[in-house]
């Protein structure tokens, strides 16, 4: 028999099913194999039988029609037969209908999306659909054969072959949900319904599983757990009477607090812990509104915690089937608790507030609700209205509001009557005594039996911090104004070589930040200083000449801390180089004079921008080494002071105002250090260095920076990266303090022999020819030469409202 196994095996998933008596024979003509019908009606036993032997059990006759199939091997020979016994009772069309149905039944079974499995009594797999595949990634050579529950998640396995033997011992069908281990690893949700297939004898020969994937309907119920979850909602569905839930969302067990195995198998067990007087309503006038397929609202009262008492809202929708007649029920029930004991509270709270009404020291009061008339008031709305209580009667709540606020004011009280929840609003009062009074007014609506009666008001009086916080903003935005102009300023002081350049920008500075007309800068003779300096006047010495070089104001009018600060940061910004510009300026005068050709030798410039970069960086060091940390020291030991002593509140803040200055001026000394000498320059190159002012820049600026480099195929020298940094700031500069305009484009090519930058903007632009002329416009002329310093070529191309913009190529080394 054992040869013949694959082919009983292969057989067998076509002919078990059959309606008709079907058996396979050898070439000895001994029956092999039988299928259910066969045996059902002429039994089969391990005696041997043989084909031309066959009768039925009761002994009579039969008078078939013989089908004999022959099958054959890989060599197309015989080696066994198919025996179909067509019974003489229709004749041809019994033939042909059989046929038909077998032709049906394997349509069917091999173009099915649901997966059929045959599982014998020991839950071995005899047959599988070819849909098995797609489900489940085994095919069907692999799953027939093998234990049904192989593949069948390990924390499900136990429960489905619990099931599974129920089956076996009930002969009932059963619906089961679990999950199957693809055979790529991953998981998917099955939904089966297994039934038994009885034998002749009525017990369980096999058991059929009919499974589909429902991974996706798994997901979309999850995310709507996880809605309901969110909402605080659970979603269900039984059938009519209410007797098993066809579907319910795990969010019920939060929702009512009652474990989901009391009332899963049986929902009506919820009404166990229901309020008795509600439940009485949802047996009562709910079910009979159910019965008549009317949906339903209702609120009612959960009392399984002993002490507590939990609300849910009830909303139920019945299904209607095609005659009109409930068939299934559809709800959802939505947890109200917090909003039931707010309602609660603040009913309690109306009901005892007139004992808190007079003493609290907040304004209240209320007025009713037709024309917002006062009904009464407390004394501490007196002091902050500035009206009478007596004064109140017959008198519009409305008619104490500015006219400007009216709108709003009107449009929270609508909102509070149609919602009656409390708004919150801040607007104006008339004050008879104080004029405009500044306030908060929380509305409140009140509720008697239910219904809104009127509203409460309850009034704070924030004059004095609304305008704290006024005077808070203007100061938070004149410091950002003084932040800004002190980083323009720093940059500017980067570039300006002659001390006419530096005065003018001192000038400048000084009379568009502080908004003074008068401010000069004046060389006072030594000893004359008490004569000449007039006391109305403010004096600030900025550095020395023949004679002493003082800074000149006017005052109109008393400067703010923040502004004095700014003032003193500013003048030790320009005293640090006044003096040391005054040298470089005498220097390059006498250098000059020497000059007799027109073109400026390119050794001297040379020398002259590496003194001036030496400069620059020896000034940076002795304001890091120096000033820099005197001011970090001071603002510690001032820090621990202030942590440690115990200040009256005046003193404190002043205090915590020092410090702040203290701050400022030490984040400004290193952005001037920073500006003096570009931290990592050389060691960054370029390139980097570059996007990193230009990121930097975008912080102030209020144009647009694009810039696009190519990688400089060779290395820069230092003169050459110093050199092309500071005409990008001088050109950034001007841009910011010029042009005017909304974008500024660079770039930086590196080509086979020289490096090649431009610089493009769409601001106002100008007319060059009026800036000819050796140092005429400072900025055109230190790009001039710094370019000439490095063996380069520079092109400025300019005219009014159209643009600037500059050509520069040097060589490489």
């Amino acid at each position: 028999m054992g040869k013949y196994q694959d082919v009983i095996r292969g057989a067998q998933q076509l002919l078990l099913n059959l309606p008709d008596p079907i058996y396979i024979i050898d070439l000895e003509d001994r029956v092999l194999w039988v299928n259910q019908v066969f045996e059902n009606r002429f039994g089969f036993s391990d005696a041997p039988m043989y084909h031309n032997n066959i009768i039925h059990p009761d002994g009579t006759g039969i008078n078939p029609n013989v089908i004999v199939t022959p099958i054959l091997n890989d060599d197309n020979l015989p080696i066994a037969y198919t025996v179909l016994l067509k019974e003489a009772r229709g004749g041809e069309r019994m033939e042909f209908e059989a046929e038909e149905r077998e032709e049906r039944y394997r349509i069917i079974a091999e173009n099915t999306s649901d997966t059929i499995v045959l599982v014998d009594n020991q839950a071995i797999v005899r047959y599988v659909s070819p849909s098995m595949t797609s489900l489940s990634g085994y095919n069907n050579d692999e799953y027939e054969g093998m234990d049904a529950f192989d593949i069948i998640h390990p924390e499900d396995r136990d429960r489905v072959r619990f099931n599974y033997w129920n089956v076996l011992q009930s002969k009932q069908p059963v619906n089961l949900e679990y999950r199957v281990i693809h055979a790529e690893g991953h998981t998917i949700h099955i939904e089966a319904r297994v039934k038994p297939v009885l034998d002749g004898k009525g017990d369980v020969k096999y058991v059929v599983a009919v499974a589909r994937d429902v991974s996706e309907r798994k997901k979309t119920e999850q995310l709507l757990e996880n809605i309901l979850d969110n909402v605080n909602a659970a979603v269900w569905s039984t059938d009519k009477d209410f007797t098993r839930y066809t579907f319910c969302s795990e969010s019920m067990e939060k929702i009512s607090g009652i474990p989901r195995s009391e009332f899963i198998d049986n929902p009506i067990r919820l009404h166990d812990h229901i309020h008795p007087a509600d439940n009485a309503v949802l047996m009562g006038e709910v079910k009979r509104k159910l019965d008549m397929g009317l949906p339903v609202r209702q609120a009612f009262r959960f009392i399984h915690v002993e002490g507590e008492t939990r609300w849910g809202r009830l909303i139920i929708h019945p299904w209607l089937d095609h005659t009109g007649a409930v068939e299934r029920l559809d709800g959802i029930i939505l947890d109200i608790t917090e909003k039931m004991r707010s309602e609660l509270a603040l009913e309690e709270s109306e009901q005892r507030y007139k004992s808190l009404f007079e003493n609290n020291l907040d304004g209240v009061f209320s007025i009713e609700l037709n024309r917002f008339y006062f009904v009464n008031a407390n004394r501490a709305f007196e002091l902050i209205t500035g009206m009478e209580l007596s004064q109140l009667t017959d008198r519009c709540f409305m008619g104490m509001i500015f006219d400007e606020d009216h709108p709003l004011v009107y449009e929270t009280l609508l909102e509070v009557m149609q919602q009656g929840m409390p708004r919150d609003i801040e607007c104006r009062l008339h004050n008879a005594k104080q004029g405009e009074k500044i306030v908060s007014i929380t509305f409140v609506p009140i509720f008697l039996s239910g219904n809104l009666n009127g509203i409460h008001g309850i009034v704070k009086d924030i004059t004095k911090r609304k305008t704290e916080e006024r005077e808070l903003i203007k100061r938070e935005e004149r410091y950002k104004f003084l932040q800004q102009s002190l980083n323009g300023l720093s940059n500017d002081l980067a570039n300006v070589m002659k001390v006419s350049e530096l005065e003018n920008r001192l000038i400048d500075e000084v009379r568009t930040v502080l908004q003074v007309t008068a401010v000069s800068i004046e060389e006072v003779p030594r000893g004359q200083e008490a004569a000449i300096m007039s006391p109305h006047d403010t004096w600030i010495k900025i550095g020395e000449k023949q004679q002493p070089v003082y800074l000149r104001i006017a005052m109109e009018h008393p400067l703010l801390r923040i502004e004095e600060e700014w003032l003193e940061t500013a003048v030790h910004y320009v005293t640090i180089l006044y003096d040391n510009l005054h040298l470089i300026e005498d220097l390059m005068k006498r250098l000059e004079d020497l000059v007799t050709t027109n073109e400026t030798p390119k050794w001297m410039l040379r020398l002259l921008f590496k003194l001036s970069e030496k400069e620059r960086s020896s000034l940076s060091s002795d304001l890091h080494d120096s000033v820099l940390q005197d001011l970090i020291i001071w603002y510690r030991r001032l820090e621990s002071l202030r942590s440690t002593g115990a200040f009256e509140k005046e003193a404190h803040r002043e205090l915590m105002q020092i410090e702040e200055g203290l701050l400022d001026a030490i984040h400004q000394i290193r952005i001037t250090c920073n500006e003096l000498r570009p931290p990592f320059l050389l060691k960054m190159g370029l390139v980097e260095s570059l996007k990193s002012l230009f990121e930097y820049t975008r912080m102030f600026s209020n144009y647009e920076i694009e810039f696009t480099a190519d990688p400089l195929n060779v290395s820069l020298n230092e003169e050459q990266i110093l050199g092309m940094y500071r005409i990008v700031q001088e050109l950034l500069n001007n841009a910011s303090k010029h042009s005017k305009a909304n974008k500024i484009t660079m770039s930086l090519i590196s080509r086979a022999d020289h490096v090649h930058f431009s610089y493009s903007d769409d601001g106002v632009g100008m007319d060059l020819s009026t800036f000819e002329g050796s140092f005429q416009h400072m900025g055109i002329a230190g790009i001039e030469k710094r370019v000439l310093s490095l063996e380069g070529k520079v092109e400025f191309q300019s005219a009014p409202q159209q643009g600037f913009h500059v050509t520069i190529h040097f060589p490489k080394i």
